[in-house]
């Protein structure tokens, strides 16, 4: 039966084009006074320069934070200037969003110098910090009632750069990070829904916290990130995969310049994640055009921006993305590109844009005891794409997304990459897919209450701060020239810890969550009756 014949017994897909899927990840740590999650409706507008009649105009001008009254006690930094350089790929394509500030635009006191060492992560968990000698933090000014960070004062064994097993270990981590990561996010999305994530973005986000994790935080977000509790240098390490040749890797720090952040945490920020700080205006309206516009040029045009609001009163944004773009060894010719029957569990099949090839070489086997096929397509810059399609029902992906562990999936990815070639009728459908989801709830899924009372002392001074919201979105598109993707998350971090004091009468319900329905209800007006 001809195409003719296909499209009268199947139903078309309308629109016959998938939904516009690319893959990026800016990356956001967003530190509010007050808790703030970014829950945006549906038909949320992100807005962006051209939004604004004079928003041009407005970016072009300084933004110079007040000068304290008086100056900051030694040890509490407003905006250091780090005089460690980091590389990227294509600088010159990201937004100049104002010059970042001089030393002399805020008292503060004598800058560290040099590299930060590397804070690794020891067998028993504990923090390895910078040497006193590079970027020890002067002791605070009786009177500021500044809490001590644990480790803070210990010294830190060099790392270096980099070893080859050092990146390895590093490397193994991320595959296993992304299956868990994606099993979590399938368990709570409905079974015939589309998923996106960049793992490589999400890591960078995470990581880039963990300079500033303490203690059993530092710990339990080492382990949820896979990282050997013995392994060093994974900053360094996960730096240079982040440059891999035809990845494109960037991070920026907005602040308030009232928080007074740890220098070895700019320090250390800049050197491994490439992240300079700026201060925020203060004007919302200014400073979400500005992160906005930071996304949209990292992100290569891909994704116009990341957040439709900031949270109120924001302290500390920690963004992050990652861009690619790779045409395909062997191209596609667009003109057999034709519709085909897609199969899905429940539904009638519907027609397709299916890229064809009678002969196309692809790398490919079959798992018996997975019952899985397993595919990779060559692509420039030593990147490919590999496909996992279960064999069987239209329904069996459940099963196999079940039945993969970290070690199994590491087998197949590597088993694939050393498989030859050979000529290959090819049907692969055109992709285009963009996916948001909510970080936090995804990390308490998988480790409950991390990010409840986490230690993040190592961020800045003062009053203890927690993360109460992060927010990915990833973007990909996949046709005959190949795949482009760009990705980007956002994590608020609120700057003071919300405070329950019970400690007068009360009233009190004791509520199922699942039913919906109150059980018992009272007051407590005396705790000793």
């Amino acid at each position: 039966m001809g195409v003719l014949g296909a499209r009268q017994a199947l139903d078309l897909c309308v629109p016959t084009r998938m939904p516009t899927t690319m893959l990026q990840l800016p990356l956001v740590w967003l530190v509010a006074t007050t808790t703030a999650t970014i829950t945006p409706g549906p038909h949320a507008q992100v807005p962006t320069l051209e939004d604004s009649h004079h928003g041009l105009k407005l970016l072009r001008q300084r933004l110079t934070p007040p000068v304290p009254p008086h100056p900051d006690p030694p040890g509490d930094v407003g905006t250091p200037v780090l005089p460690v350089p980091t590389s990227h790929a294509h600088p010159e394509e990201l937004p100049s969003l104002g010059a970042p500030l001089k030393a002399t635009e805020l008292p503060s006191p004598e800058e560290p110098h040099g590299a930060p060492e590397e804070l690794g992560i020891t067998a028993n968990g504990s923090t390895r910090a910078p040497t006193p000698s590079t970027t020890q933090e002067p002791p605070s000014t009786p009177g500021t009632h500044t809490p001590p960070c644990p480790g803070d004062d210990e010294p830190a064994e060099g790392c270096g750069e980099p070893t080859g097993v050092q990146r390895a270990a590093v490397a193994e981590a991320l595959s296993t990070f992304a299956l868990r990561f994606y099993q979590h996010m399938a368990e709570a999305a409905q079974p015939d829904a589309n998923l996106l994530f960049s793992p490589i973005n999400v890591a960078m986000g995470l990581s880039h916290l963990l300079l500033g994790a303490r203690g059993e935080t530092r710990e339990r977000l080492g382990a949820l990130l896979a990282y050997p509790p013995d392994l060093a240098c994974v900053h360094g390490a996960l730096r240079q995969l982040t440059h891999a040749p035809g990845l494109f890797s960037a991070a920026q720090i907005f602040y308030h310049p009232g928080l007074r952040l740890r220098p070895r945490f700019l320090n250390a920020s800049q050197h491994f994640y490439g992240a300079e700080p700026q201060a925020l205006s203060g004007n919302e309206s200014l400073d979400l055009l500005r992160v906005n516009e930071w996304v949209r040029g990292a992100s290569r045009g891909l994704l116009p921006g990341l957040l439709p609001l900031l949270p109120p009163q924001p302290q500390l944004l920690l963004l992050s993305a990652v861009h690619l773009r790779a045409a395909w060894r062997v191209p596609l010719e667009a003109k057999e590109t034709v519709p085909l029957p897609f199969l899905r569990p429940g539904h009638r099949p519907c027609l397709v844009p299916t890229m064809t090839s009678k002969k196309y070489p692809v790398a490919t086997f079959t798992h018996s005891h997975l019952q899985v096929q397993v595919a990779r397509l060559e692509l420039s810059g030593g990147l490919s794409l590999v496909v996992l399609v279960p064999q069987g029902p239209p329904g069996a992906l459940g099963n196999l997304e079940q039945a993969l562990d970290a070690p199994t999936f590491l087998g197949l990815l590597r088993r694939v990459a050393q498989t030859p070639l050979q000529a290959t009728a090819l049907a692969l459908p055109r992709l285009h897919l963009d996916h948001a989801l909510d970080v936090v709830a995804l990390v308490h899924d998988m480790d409950f209450g991390l990010f409840l009372d986490a230690e993040l002392c190592g961020l800045a001074q003062g009053p203890a701060v927690t993360v109460d919201a992060a927010r990915h979105r990833a973007v990909l598109a996949l046709d005959e020239a190949g795949v482009e993707a760009a990705g980007a998350m956002a994590t608020s971090v609120a700057r003071t810890v919300p405070l329950l004091e019970a400690l007068r009468p009360f009233l009190f319900v004791l509520w199922h969550d699942a039913a919906s329905i109150p059980l018992f209800m009272g007051r407590l007006s005396d705790p000793q009756p």
